[in-house]
């Protein structure tokens, strides 16, 4: 019974975790498009997202980057694609395999952000 209730346990925790880093991905791809889709550069961009991914997050998070610049034509997007590895900090995997599960590894996120260009 205890296996059980510690699974359940964990489980929210990682769950938790995992929901709390998502959401913080998902706003950190929008408002680095935003960013670019107003005329700001690559390296700004970087920098906004670092800032809000925080500085333990920011080596763990892959950035690629299209801004848009003076001449972008109408239609033309900026995008920011992150993608971040999730590694559960609960001893889960023990647990899961105690009650005769398969084993968990890390869990890629992945979160896109697009805006329109102004001018």
């Amino acid at each position: 019974m205890m296996p059980v209730l510690l699974l359940i346990l964990f489980g929210i925790i990682d769950m938790g975790r995992l929901l709390q880093q998502y959401i913080q991905l998902t706003e950190a791809a929008r408002e680095g498009a935003r960013l670019g889709a107003l005329n700001g550069t690559a390296a700004a961009v970087h920098a906004k997202v670092n800032g809000i991914v925080g500085a333990t997050g920011a080596p763990s998070v892959t950035q690629t980057v299209t801004t848009c610049s003076a001449t972008s034509l109408a239609g033309a997007d900026a995008e920011v694609v992150l993608t971040r590895r999730y590694q559960p900090i609960t001893p889960m995997v023990a647990l899961v395999r105690l009650v005769g599960g398969q084993t968990m590894g890390t869990i890629t996120m992945s979160a896109t952000g697009v805006m329109s260009c102004v001018g």
